[in-house]
């Protein structure tokens, strides 16, 4: 499995759609990753011992094809790695790591940016006018 991590800011890719963010199953493959062998001898060892629990062969090759061509554990994406061995809640954990995807997954990004930033912003706004209505005097 060669290692396929590049720039694709601005590729569109079917796989976020119909794979889609793999958030558990990246959280346990950082959680069990060794920063002192390689990127390709862990995805070797996380396949064969199936480390992270997929619920099936071919998923578990599909979730270590993805993986290394989203994630450099041993590199930028090294923070997140540290902070899923250390403890970190999931809870809290989940949107960093979408986060770290918006670098390389354009519909990620996009949905993120146009759609849920928008929603978000009006959810706040409208929020903001029902206070000040139930205002005396407003």
């Amino acid at each position: 499995m060669a290692n396929q991590l590049q720039s694709r800011s601005g590729v569109v890719s079917s796989d976020t759609i119909l794979k889609g963010p793999m958030i558990e199953e990246t959280y346990a493959t950082l959680r069990c990753w060794n920063f002192d062998i390689s990127k390709q001898e862990n995805l070797s060892r996380i396949q064969s011992s199936n480390a992270i629990g997929a619920r099936s062969t071919s998923w578990l090759e599909k979730v270590c094809k993805v993986f290394n061509r989203r994630f450099d554990p041993n590199g930028r994406d090294r923070a997140l790695t540290e902070l899923a061995q250390g403890g970190l809640a999931y809870e809290v954990w989940k949107p960093l790591m979408l986060w770290h995807m918006t670098r390389d997954e354009f519909l990620v990004k996009d949905f993120l940016i146009r759609v849920l930033f928008c929603v978000h912003t009006q959810i706040i706004l409208q929020l903001a006018h029902n206070e000040n209505s139930a205002l005396p005097g407003c």
